[in-house]
């Protein structure tokens, strides 16, 4: 039972892979100052029928014309749930269609309606922007998970775009309503335009179709301005962190990259085995709160079987092999909610007979009914449909079957009580979801969370929560330290897929409590501003990410983390494509390599690529190979250098195949020609663009030089920043910053020093340790107040902090220990126990 690569499915099918992203308060980068202030929007439209948008406080000014004259302009004033407005409204095209420019100021926006007031040919949308400012960088996502892409708007027409300025000023502009008909591009004159599907023909009358255009100093800001009056427009109430199980407790997945994705143990049956890793974690007192069964529960393609990878939904129910009981006799064993996964109805689905379809997918109302019953009477809580951008996508040549397979998934899974989870998800599927207020959780990384997807979930989850949807980063397995981590501060779910015997209980203490529930932060973490300007500048910095814990009182504790995307570059380059190739094959046709191609290995033995390297003197040398590795598995290669031994290098994977990375290893060269060939052995090759040499010892991974500020944080006072890894940190003067060295990740809980003069460091045990979910009130009234939450019977908690002097700490509920205080680093320990879940603490200078 071998595991299914999607992304080798994908690449073989021709279709891209995307990816999603979120903003939070206060992390707006340089810009964060002018975050709050409204950007004295005006508009104004003209009898000739041009019009203008101003954004006074940036200087900047969009406009164009509607193509004819514009009749009966009106303006007045009013409130809606975006906030106040200005809106002008007129007639065009000789009264047969109808316009409006809203102009919100306190929220930053500008909506345009354009209505058709009868029938009509689809052309001339309005708005047509022919005057826009001239950013220097761009940003959209694309096709699969919503990618992110700088400086391109390139398979994105179904996407926001974005134009920021070396400052991070940015204006977005999309659909705000009819997103999966609604197209923005660009003409060859530069003018953008956003209307309706070029396939679609006819537009009714009554049509009406809604634009948004944001503007802000901050690219986190934009975001947030755009998200915000987006949701409310559409009515939707984003769901808190903590809605739902599967945004509450850790849970256990079966996906893609997990241990038990078609495989089980063949002696305990696939049930059986589900049933022995929720034992197993019992007994280890890690709390399970739900678990996901991926695609194999149910049959798929013309034999109906649950182990068809390739192949669609045959019957959307418990496949009989697997659970001979049925699905519901299964959740009720198991004694946890389940989120169960869907993908596309194969074409041999008996469905075909009985209901409504638009490409691949169900749209009748009666299925979607049936469906979801089944569902809530197996114990089913969450119901994820993947393969959004491929397989399970509906036509778009019509106004009507994409909306109603959405519609009649999200109306019949809320009356059943199920959220929804988008997987593999367009840009258009992500601005879908402001329709949907129990649409919880999108997956905004490729399958298999680790490293190569680090970007992409960051970038992406700015996306989703700009629209109030939970970044959902994909299983990984629970000793991966950083993938845990960063699942963490996504505020998202945090699932695990280990094997029984491997799950790792110490590192999962780090996330959740006793009883399973999550410690979080606020909002999901995203890259700063700066990191944005340095990436659209072609700079590719070191990557800076943040996210916070604001507490009641005002007290707002950040979290950072930081890793390297750069490597030191070698003195001289051998390409691939120019070596000595056996059974490998020169192509090109993935984008990021150098020269003219890179070698692609065609067979798991034998192949290998052979360079002759000119070495000026003998002596020790760094060998870096150039590589992409779109598996999730290692795939090393036999490094022999002038015939000699053999040395296996580890070729980890990069995610995708136009993702690069480097590894390398030393050598011994002599003076003049040497030979360097990699061979296969075993697992084929990554694709292979050159190999580097460095005359001496060199690092051969990823470093990188790393600064932020506190005022980038939106911090104004001092602080003391933690490095959480080393268990050190400094006390940081106001205006003052963080420079170090980064490699594979380095991680700092940044803490205001209030007028205590102490930095609460908060829960020593947890990453996130200042979450509400374990603390639940803090001030700081020149004493450090603190009130804690426990599980159910959960035992002692390590308190920890900075302070000048060794600080007292009481209790009025609960009980503390004894104080630690190191004099050289001033940190202090303490350790608290509850009483009826709960502790009151103060901690006095």
């Amino acid at each position: 039972m071998t595991g299914f690569n999607r992304r080798d499915f994908i690449r073989a099918a021709g279709v891209g892979s995307a990816a999603l992203a979120l903003p939070l308060a206060g992390m707006a980068g340089r810009a964060t100052a002018g975050a709050s202030l409204p950007t004295a929007l005006r508009a104004a439209v003209y009898a000739s029928g041009t019009w203008q948008v101003t954004a006074t406080v940036l200087g900047w000014t969009f406009g164009g014309s509607v193509g004819s004259a514009a009749t009966g302009i009106a303006t007045r004033s009013g409130s809606d749930a975006v906030g106040a407005y200005t809106e002008t409204t007129f007639t065009f095209q000789a009264g047969a269609r109808q316009g409006g420019i809203r102009v919100y100021d306190r929220a930053s926006a500008v909506v345009f309606t354009d209505t058709c007031v009868r029938a009509a040919a689809n052309s001339k949308p309005f708005p047509t922007l022919t005057q826009y400012p001239e950013l220097a960088h761009r940003l959209s996502h694309r096709e699969c998970f919503g990618r992110v892409q700088f400086n391109t708007f390139a398979s994105a027409a179904d996407s926001p775009w974005a134009y920021f300025d070396d400052e991070g000023n940015t204006f977005l502009l999309s659909a705000a309503s009819h997103f999966q008909d609604t197209r923005t591009t660009q003409a060859s004159d530069g003018s953008i335009a956003v209307g309706v599907l070029g396939s679609i023909a006819t537009l009714p009358a009554g049509y009406t179709r809604r634009t948004i255009l944001s503007v802000k100093a901050g690219i986190g800001a934009a975001h947030r301005a755009w998200g915000t009056a987006l949701t409310r427009l559409a009515g939707k109430t984003p769901p808190p962190n903590d809605r739902g199980v599967i945004l509450n407790k850790l849970g256990y997945w079966t996906d893609n990259g997990a241990d038990y994705y078609y495989k089980f143990d063949e002696s305990k049956g696939y049930a059986g085995t589900l049933l022995a890793v929720r034992d197993e974690w019992a007994a280890q007192k890690i709390p399970m709160g739900y678990m996901q069964l991926d695609s194999w529960w149910y049959p798929k393609g013309p034999d109906s079987k649950w182990n068809a990878l390739p192949d669609g939904t045959s019957l959307y129910e418990a496949d009989k092999e697997l659970f001979p009981d049925g699905l519901a006799a299964f959740q009720r064993k198991l004694g946890m909610p389940l989120v169960t996964h869907a993908r596309w109805m194969d074409a041999s689905s008996p469905y075909h007979d009985d209901y409504a379809f638009s490409n691949n997918v169900v749209i009748d109302p009666e299925f979607w009914q049936s469906v979801m019953k089944y569902l809530r009477d197996g114990g089913v809580t969450v119901f994820e449909q993947d393969w959004l951008c491929t397989k399970a996508k509906p036509a778009d040549t019509n106004l009507t079957d994409a909306d109603a397979f959405f519609d009649n998934m999200a109306w019949f899974s809320a009356a059943e009580g199920i959220d929804l989870q988008y997987c593999m998800a367009l840009p258009r599927d992500y601005l879908q979801s402001t329709r949907y207020p129990h649409l919880t959780t999108i997956r905004v990384s490729d399958d298999r969370f680790d490293r190569p997807k680090w970007d992409d979930f960051l970038y992406d989850s700015q996306f989703a929560g700009s629209l109030g949807v939970w970044p959902w980063a994909d299983v990984f397995l629970s000793g991966e330290r950083d993938n845990l981590l960063l699942a963490n501060l996504s505020a998202g779910p945090v699932g695990v897929g280990d094997a029984l015997g491997k799950v790792n209980a110490a590192n999962l203490s780090k996330v959740a409590r006793p009883d399973g529930v999550l410690v979080k932060p606020d909002v999901p973490i995203v890259p700063t501003d700066a990191t944005y300007i340095g990436q659209a500048a072609g700079n590719l910095p070191a990557m800076v990410a943040a996210t916070h814990v604001v507490h009641a009182t005002g007290l707002t504790y950040r979290y950072v983390f930081a890793y390297a995307r750069q490597f030191r570059a070698p003195q001289r380059t051998y390409q691939a494509e120019d070596a000595t190739l056996s059974g490998v094959s020169v192509r090109s046709e993935e984008s990021g390599y150098t020269g003219s191609g890179y070698a692609d290995y065609q067979h798991a033995d034998g192949d290998y690529v052979e360079w002759t390297v000119q070495a000026p003197a003998a002596g020790t040398y760094t060998l870096q190979f150039r590589y992409a590795n779109a598996a999730f598995t290692d795939r090393p290669l036999a490094v022999q250098v002038n015939g000699a031994a053999a040395r296996t290098l580890s070729f980890p994977s990069t995610g995708w195949w136009s993702s690069w990375s480097v590894v390398g290893l030393t050598a011994t060269l002599a003076a003049g020609a040497n030979t360097v060939r990699v061979t296969a052995t075993g697992s084929s090759g990554g694709n292979i663009d050159w190999l580097g040499v460095t005359q001496g010892i060199v690092p051969t991974g990823l470093s990188q030089s790393v600064s932020f500020s506190l005022a980038s944080l939106g911090v104004g006072g001092p602080a003391y920043v933690y490095d959480y890894y080393a268990g050190t940190g400094a006390l940081v003067a106001p205006g003052g910053s963080v420079s170090t060295t980064v490699t594979s990740g380095t991680y700092w809980v940044v803490a205001p020093v209030g007028p205590s003069g102490i930095a609460f460091l908060g829960d020593a045990g947890k990453f996130v340790s200042h979450g509400d979910k374990r603390v639940v009130h803090l001030d700081d009234d020149g004493n450090v107040n603190a009130t804690l939450a426990f599980a159910a019977g959960e035992g002692p908690v390590t308190l920890h902090g900075y302070a000048p002097r060794k600080p007292t700490v009481t209790a009025t509920t609960g009980s503390a220990g004894a104080v630690a205080h190191d004099t050289s680093t001033k940190l202090f320990t303490v350790s608290v126990t509850g009483t009826d879940n709960q502790a009151v603490i103060a901690v006095a200078p």
